[in-house]
């Protein structure tokens, strides 16, 4: 996953307005520009907030026509604000369609499970967080295996939640801040160190607002989820926590831990707070396997399943870069049950990989099989497994992002159409997943510079000792328009009112396109089959395609921007999944950090690209 960009402009603006140095006052046409731009994120912030992203987002089907607006007519989209604003990798549903894994992304965060009060309601619910203590020696080289204790962090629901950002809340409205001195906080301050570094709170018991306690606390625990988990003594010491999957043979979750370093094997220096997690640092990376007892769908105990190896290719012209073992895994991403109950799929997004790979894990023998590879620069998103398209195919869906992005830009120039991004998907036969045998033929690491500017696939699968040819068929790419009738171009950043942002300034291609599709959910209603699509970029985005199918071929018909108007626009989406009730859930990452927002006076470069969404003209014009 990559951080979402942003125009340099932003940033300068902002030390301008916010400065106070010398030198020449701008020109009259810099004025009018500053003055445009002031005015332009003014009206933008007074129609969101701060606390608007960071969370789960769903997206239900409300019929098979697209309509004819500006946005799709048959979805309904709902923001969950009762989940938590975390880092939302993404909003894992377990079978009860109650509990909810949530893998959060970024240094010092946390790990937390959150119950709906309702089965296939997510708007009230309970939310935890994990509390991890270490069984194995400290440093340990394996990986670490660790208890798992659930610290409850309290009940709420949306519309409570919703209401608080309403009145204007702001981090000073939850919480009291003192200065760290000398290592320590005072003794009527909590000690937290997360993401946002060493800082002492204390939970605000009045505010401006007049709120109670009680709900000062309750907003607390949704909209500083990760400091209030801190500071209620949660574990904030997971480093690049990625995808989420359950296996329900085994009774196992299996998360990504994308980078083994940083908190995960150096305890905090700030008094008062416990080393949870001490490991040798690996930065290729693991998956880890969670006990879940099978009525409550609780983890219990978390140890490695299996792990990258660093290995040094110094001297060979063709696999120079690689710094991870090629045979084994490096920096997991997305993990999720393959098409029987046996096999694991892996996706890498890695810079220790020159392309990256989606691996096949054989759950008996442990055996790696790479099935999927993509070109320079990609990373591989959306793996997912779908049984009930039609009654001739199984379908793997993929997700290639940003190729020539992340590494090897040099590969392709900006704008190239080299660097569109491919969503698509592998028809398999048919496969029975509680009683089949399955194995895929294997593809070789990418060695010549054609190989590792394509998309690789396997070529074959085995289904109970047949095998039969199968093929990755590209549905879209970016800038793609399926329909010449329809205005809609696939990637095409929007507007509140639909219009297209083509000068969106952290574009990936001309005409604001992006490159960076993340998770891709196939959905159907009646008949009618439809691929709803979220994008990575600050300005976060989903977009609703309309499939045929013939004779199991699947092509894009039609397409047209979710409306997220209700849900305050996007933010950074990242991985998702289909609900067992039939619905696209999709998590917002990232979060901005709303103390340092309400200390800059809401002027954060960072920011500024979802503000866009609203009417925010980051250059004046």
């Amino acid at each position: 996953m990559r951080l979402v960009k942003f125009l340099g402009v932003p940033l300068a603006t902002a030390l301008i307005l916010a400065g106070c140095g010398g030198g020449q006052s701008p020109s009259s046409l810099s004025e009018t520009l500053l003055d445009n731009i002031t005015k332009t994120r003014a009206t933008a912030l007074a129609q969101t907030s701060v606390y608007r992203i960071g969370y789960p987002v769903q997206v239900a089907l409300t019929g098979a026509n697209l309509g004819t607006g500006a946005f799709a007519a048959n979805t309904f989209a709902q923001k969950h604000y009762s989940m938590g604003r975390i880092a939302w990798e993404l909003a894992y549903v377990m079978p009860d369609s109650k509990t909810v894994y949530g893998g959060d992304d970024g240094s010092k965060r946390g790990m937390f499970r959150y119950v709906a009060d309702t089965a296939e309601n997510l708007t009230a619910g309970t939310l935890y967080a994990a509390k991890l203590t270490q069984t194995s020696a400290v440093s340990a080289a394996n990986g670490g295996s660790f208890d798992i204790s659930w610290i409850n962090l309290g009940h709420a629901t949306d519309s409570e939640i919703d209401a608080a950002i309403s009145k204007g809340i702001k981090f000073s409205d939850l919480f009291d801040q003192t200065a760290v001195v000398a290592g320590a906080c005072p003794t009527d301050y909590k000690p937290s160190d997360t993401e946002y570094g060493p800082e002492c709170l204390k939970l605000k018991v009045s505010n401006s607002l007049k709120m109670s306690p009680l709900e000062i606390q309750t907003a607390a625990s949704r909209l500083e989820a990760i400091r209030y988990a801190a500071i209620m003594g949660a574990t904030t010491e997971f480093n690049k926590f990625e995808g989420v999957t359950f296996d329900a043979t085994r009774n196992k979750l299996y998360i990504a831990i994308s980078d083994i370093t940083g908190a995960f094997k150096d305890a905090s220096t700030l008094a008062g707070l416990t080393n949870d997690i001490s490991v040798t640092e690996n930065r290729c990376g693991g998956v880890y396997q969670l006990s879940v007892d099978p009525v409550t769908y609780v983890t219990t105990n978390m140890s490695p399943l299996v792990l990258g190896a660093a290995k040094s290719y110094a001297g060979d012209a063709n696999y120079s870069t690689n710094t991870c073992d090629l045979d084994k895994i490096a920096n997991p991403d997305n993990v999720v049950m393959g098409p029987t109950k046996d096999i694991l799929l892996i996706g890498e997004d890695t810079g220790r990989h020159q392309n990256d790979v989606l691996w096949a894990y054989n759950l008996n023998t442990g055996a790696l099989t790479r099935i999927f590879s993509t070109p320079y620069g990609s990373e591989t998103t959306s793996p997912f497994v779908y049984r009930n398209i039609n009654n001739t195919n199984d379908y793997l869906t993929m997700v290639v992002q940003h190729p020539y992005d992340e590494s090897d830009t040099d590969k392709a120039p900006v704008n190239d159409p080299l660097r569109r991004a491919y969503a698509g998907v592998i028809a398999m036969p048919k496969i029975n997943f509680s009683t089949d045998t399955v194995s895929f033929e294997g593809i070789a690491v990418a060695t010549t510079d054609n190989e590792k500017r394509s998309v690789i696939s396997t070529p074959r699968i085995t289904v109970n000792g047949v095998t039969t040819a199968i093929t990755f068929n590209t549905l879209l790419r970016s800038g793609d328009k399926p329909n010449a009738a329809n205005s809609a171009i696939w990637g095409q950043h929007i507007d509140v009112n639909g219009n297209p942002l083509i000068n969106y300034s952290a574009k990936d291609l001309t005409n604001g396109i992006s490159t960076s599709p993340d998770h891709t959910t196939l959905l159907k209603w009646g008949t009618s089959l439809f691929s709803i699509t979220q994008f990575e970029e600050g300005a976060g985005m989903m977009y609703i395609t309309k499939l045929s199918d013939v004779a199991g071929v699947l092509a894009a018909v039609d397409t047209k921007p979710v409306d997220l108007r209700a849900t305050f626009g996007g933010y950074t989406f990242c991985a998702g999944m289909p609900t067992p009730w039939g619905t696209h859930l999709g998590g917002e990452e990232y979060p901005t950090d709303a103390n340092a927002f309400e200390k800059a006076k809401g002027i954060m470069a960072y920011f500024d690209p979802y503000l866009e969404f609203f009417g925010f003209k980051p250059t004046g014009q």
